[in-house]
């Protein structure tokens, strides 16, 4: 398996995972999109506006390891995250971050509201660019339905460390199978909209479909994990427990979205799409508002 985002865990351990996580899944349903979490390679990560607020590791013991960049960290909200954990900072690569151990009756103290709320904003004040908020308010704009779902973001594997921005599955009717949409949000002056996003794209569509068995057995367990912590909610209801991906490599599609500077932009993606007709790259093109599927 080339990807694996999801926790790789026993029956029990998981029953036990999704009971210490419910009042956490519980914040971030009610945050209306402002947060949101995402499960990765035996561990996940917790979103604040597209920004990592925080890497959580389910420890074999039961306890957690909370990973946050002090850079978010002010000494008063470092002595609240205290109360409820273990502190160590971090040495060699990752050492601008403050790692927290944390037991797991503790952990709906350490991720309460008020800390969570300090640490977004912290983020706000060193916010990392604005196609990630774009990104973000694609993502809440677009709730997950019967048809389509944006699955996960900033995606890698085990073969390519380029990261894709999102990840969608898409269907044409309820009971089909879905299919992988890839999409690369760009903002209308971005000088990569004359084309080179298109080529991007396009070997990502590829590398899915070199990959397409990894990448759906992946993608089932993904949503699988995600439903039944209820990270749908409250959409959950109209969900089905588990899907069917499509393995077929030429049902990969990409979407290029703009983001606002429509002047800008207009140039560009006229230019972007006319290399798409050209390279016949199965590629649409779309601008805001809203994204229609």
């Amino acid at each position: 398996m080339i990807i694996e985002r999801y926790l790789h865990l026993s029956a029990d351990r998981w029953e036990k995972t999704k009971k210490d996580l419910r009042r956490l899944v519980k914040l971030i349903n009610d945050s209306k999109g402002e947060y949101s979490l995402q499960l990765r390679e035996n561990y996940f990560n917790i979103y604040y506006q597209g920004n990592s607020l925080s890497k959580v590791i389910p420890n074999r013991n039961g306890t957690y390891t909370a990973e946050i960049h002090e850079g978010f960290l002010t000494d008063r909200i470092l002595n609240n995250l205290k109360k409820y954990s273990v502190v160590k900072k971090t040495t060699g690569k990752k050492s601008d971050y403050v790692r927290f151990t944390i037991r797991p009756q503790n952990l709906p103290q350490f991720f309460q509201r008020n800390n969570v709320n300090s640490l977004s904003s912290k983020i706000r004040e060193v916010h990392s660019g604005e196609e990630i908020t774009f990104e973000q308010a694609l993502i809440t704009d677009n709730p997950p339905s019967e048809k389509f779902i944006i699955i996960d973001r900033q995606i890698a594997d085990h073969r390519s460390k380029a990261q894709m921005d999102l990840l969608a599955l898409k269907r044409g009717s309820v009971g089909r199978p879905f299919h992988f949409m890839v999409i690369e949000v760009k903002l209308g002056r971005n000088l990569e909209l004359h084309g080179k996003v298109g080529k991007q794209l396009n070997d990502y569509i590829k590398h899915i479909g070199i990959y397409i068995k990894d990448y759906a057995k992946c993608y089932k367990v993904n949503y699988r994990q995600k439903k039944e912590l209820d990270l749908f909610n409250p959409f959950d209801h109209r969900l089905p427990n588990e899907i069917e991906i499509d393995e077929d490599k030429k049902t990969v599609e990409g979407l290029v979205y703009a983001c606002g500077y429509s002047q800008l932009a207009e140039q560009a993606l006229q230019n972007l799409r006319q290399k798409i007709e050209e390279k016949q790259w199965n590629i649409k093109v779309q601008q805001m508002p809203r994204l229609v599927i």
